[in-house]
């Protein structure tokens, strides 16, 4: 094996993109539902609060398990669906939690396209299928 001198340069291990935050992905999704103008919301039932604060939300209708971004535009591809509902996970690790997949299946039973993304991109290449 041959030795390196003093003055040679490591090797690096080429660098590991980060998997983007939910945040960020929410961001991006954001900025795309935008752009198309559509009527749409993101139900900010995540991220941590105080216990006052919880169960003040809780009362006035806050509800676990809700999607994460609702598009009440009608899908231009489904003229028969009310609108559509995500739920935008990171691009890796992330599961659905019952109450989020009790919601998928009530709002696909009310007349909703409902899905689960994994990341802004997977959830814009679902909306593009839908027709928006």
């Amino acid at each position: 094996m041959p030795m390196r001198s003093a003055s040679a340069p490591k090797r690096r291990k080429p660098a590991r993109r980060a998997c983007p935050t939910e945040q960020q992905e929410q961001e991006a999704l954001a900025r795309w539902l935008n752009s198309r103008r559509l009527r749409w919301l993101h139900v900010p039932n995540g991220g941590a609060r105080n216990v006052v604060t919880g169960a003040m939300l809780k009362r006035a209708g806050l509800s676990r398990g809700a999607p994460d971004v609702l598009v009440f535009s009608k899908p231009p591809g489904r003229k028969e669906a009310v609108g559509s509902a995500i739920e935008l996970k990171r691009q890796s690790g992330g599961r659905v939690s019952p109450e989020q997949a009790e919601w998928l299946t009530a709002l696909r039973d009310l007349g909703w396209c409902a899905f689960v993304a994994k990341g802004a991109a997977d959830a814009i290449k679902q909306l593009q299928f839908l027709g928006y």
